[in-house]
């Protein structure tokens, strides 16, 4: 069950990637122009170097520390009390990062 659970972890991050370069691509083409596949190709790349660069940060730091007081502060917010770890294995919020940053530079290459 945790496989299932990780696995649309990550696929939620590489939709949201996606989503964040079609929307650049597409301001970016309506401010100046162009063509919009190669547009959005560029965007997937470089959205994908951000993916990387963040999950490149290692565990232990601040920015993950930060991630995990943010997701806390929205579940309370949210009504849920449960600060019990899921059960099985979980992916780190790094490996998490360098996986869909992989996925999506190879979306944008291959395209």
């Amino acid at each position: 069950m945790w496989v299932i659970r990780e696995s649309l972890r990550l696929l939620e991050k590489i939709a949201i990637a996606v989503v964040i370069a079609i929307i650049v691509a597409e301001l970016r083409t309506l401010a100046s122009g162009g063509e919009r596949m190669h547009t959005f190709q560029l965007s997937l790349v470089i959205v994908g170097a951000l993916l990387l660069m963040m999950g490149a940060v290692g565990p232990g730091t601040n920015y993950e520390r930060n991630l995990t007081a943010v997701g806390r502060y929205w579940s309370h917010r949210a009504g849920v009390q449960d600060n019990a770890p899921p059960p099985g294995p979980v992916l780190t919020a790094g490996a998490v990062f360098v996986l869909s940053g992989v996925a999506v530079i190879a979306l944008g290459l291959f395209i």
